[in-house]
């Protein structure tokens, strides 16, 4: 069996411990983008994306005498975020982003992110992404799902946090693996985190995406984050995110 064989039914959670979505394309480096405000781009996408900053990167070094030296700046980011603040889209000189804290499904992320990714393509043409990846965060506190990690989460998963002999004893985990085939990998990192337990499910692909395949690339992404994020799911972890939420 592999995780081609699982077949998980979508399910619109009641709720969830779904933090961050991000998506992320990147290209070879395009000057003209560090060179000069982004306005044409701006233009197209100022209806969704209203906010517009500039953030620039600063990086330092210890320098011999331990005095600190400060490093040419990277390449700036231009932002632009919704009028809510809500979602965030990221254009330098080698990629596109966008990032959210208040996923809904992924239709309505995909129509947002398309509305970047057509005004990149009108005005920098590009061919194809050197690397595509859709990231989901996913935090469970336990003030929303209590009754103890062991019976949240697939065992498997677990590993020595449902061991019997160790799990008295556990105050601290922080695994991660790797799932990977043709160009693909899916790297999940998973463990405590604080209180919480964090599920980060990073799906991605490297090498040549043609930009036309870009969208179905994207599905394929979500719908197969989706079957990794059940497989991890205990059954009732799962029956209290389908509950409603005043239950």
């Amino acid at each position: 069996m592999s995780l081609a064989d699982l077949d998980y039914p979508e399910v619109h959670f009641a709720r969830t411990g779904l933090k961050t979505v991000v998506c992320r394309v990147m290209f070879n480096p395009i000057l003209k983008i560090g060179q000069e405000p982004p306005a044409d781009f701006q233009e197209l996408v100022r209806g969704a994306f209203p906010q517009l900053f500039k953030e620039e990167s600063a990086e330092f070094r210890i320098a011999p005498g331990a005095s600190v030296e400060a490093l040419p700046a990277g390449p700036a980011v231009w932002r632009f975020r919704s009028e809510d603040e809500a979602w965030t889209a990221g254009l330098a000189i080698n990629f596109l982003s966008l990032e959210t804290t208040a996923y809904r499904d992924f239709v309505d992320f995909q129509s947002r992110f398309s509305i970047l990714e057509q005004a990149l393509q009108s005005v920098y043409q590009i061919a194809q992404y050197v690397r595509v990846g859709l990231r989901y965060i996913n935090i469970f506190a336990p003030d929303d799902f209590p009754g103890g990690w062991q019976r949240k989460f697939n065992p498997h998963l677990l590993g020595p946090m449902a061991d019997p002999v160790l799990r008295g004893e556990l105050r601290e985990s922080r695994q991660a693996f790797v799932l990977a085939q043709g160009d693909w990998t899916i790297t999940v990192q998973h463990g405590t985190d604080n209180n919480g337990y964090r599920l980060d499910i990073d799906h991605a692909a490297e090498g040549h995406v043609h930009a036309a395949d870009l969208a179905e690339r994207l599905r394929d992404f979500n719908r197969r984050t989706y079957q990794v994020f059940r497989w991890a799911l205990s059954e009732e972890l799962r029956a209290e995110m389908e509950a409603k939420a005043d239950e």
